[in-house]
């Protein structure tokens, strides 16, 4: 089993407004305008082979965006996923549903967390134990909690300062993002580990993740630095505090 980097996340109390200045500036393209699903907001940009998720999640938002978090996919279903991490030391959730968009547009995907990578991680019950039938009567609750908008509220009323989450899509994910287009590539994320990195190492990663761990210095994603775009020339600007470089 291989996880391949797939979307990253930051966590910003405007995500209508942050999205809109990435795109601005980067010339990323809009994938996905803000929603709510699930008791969150969330946006996407797309940038060569991976998104840029803003999310508004928690009763109190950041004062500034933050990065927040890393998405990955798998060679593997996420049953799999999880026996394998949870094998490796790596506590993760079950898995939860979400559902945006209706009718043609429809979009589903299931999504587990990952704990142990990034400080203080989104308060989701994980566990190592191989799953079994606890892990699906939990899904089958989350399920339901979800299509109820003021316990979907309640769940992700705490956002906690990260989240790593594994993500397989019931939708034809490629299609729906190749008619967005591609945007500027990510060619470097650095990470802060905050005293993860051994944990990170021991992560089944594809050999292409474009990540650079520190162990010094904040927690989360810090830097992005994104190549072929249209600029006049080399920059760097910050989106709270997350620095981009278009190079």
């Amino acid at each position: 089993m291989r996880l391949r980097l797939d979307h990253l996340i930051l966590r910003a109390a405007d995500p209508a407004g942050t999205l809109a200045e990435l795109s601005r500036r980067t010339g990323a393209p809009m994938l996905a305008d803000v929603e709510v699903v699930g008791g969150l907001a969330s946006g996407i940009v797309r940038a060569g082979a991976l998104d840029i998720e803003v999310v508004r999640i928690g009763r109190e938002p950041p004062p500034r965006p933050r990065g927040y978090g890393l998405g990955f996919v798998a060679d593997a279903g996420l049953r799999e996923v999880a026996a394998d991490l949870r094998a490796r030391g790596f506590p993760t959730s079950p898995a939860a549903r979400g559902v945006s968009g209706e009718g043609a547009s429809r979009r589903s995907w299931r999504a587990l967390q990952v704990k142990g990578l990034l400080p203080d991680p989104f308060p989701a019950p994980t566990s190592r134990r191989p799953p079994g039938r606890l892990d699906r009567a939990i899904e089958a609750a989350a399920d339901a909690m979800s299509r109820i908008p003021a316990l979907a509220r309640a769940a992700t009323g705490r956002a906690g300062g990260s989240m790593v989450v594994v993500t397989e899509y019931e939708f034809d994910a490629g299609a729906w993002r190749q008619r967005a287009g591609r945007g500027p590539e990510v060619t470097a994320v650095h990470l802060g580990t905050g005293g993860h990195r051994a944990a990170w190492e021991r992560l089944p990663l594809a050999g292409d993740a474009p990540l650079h761990l520190h162990d010094d210095g904040p927690s989360g994603i810090t830097r992005v630095v994104l190549a072929g775009g249209d600029w006049p020339a080399p920059q760097v600007f910050t989106v709270g505090d997350v620095a981009f470089e278009l190079s």
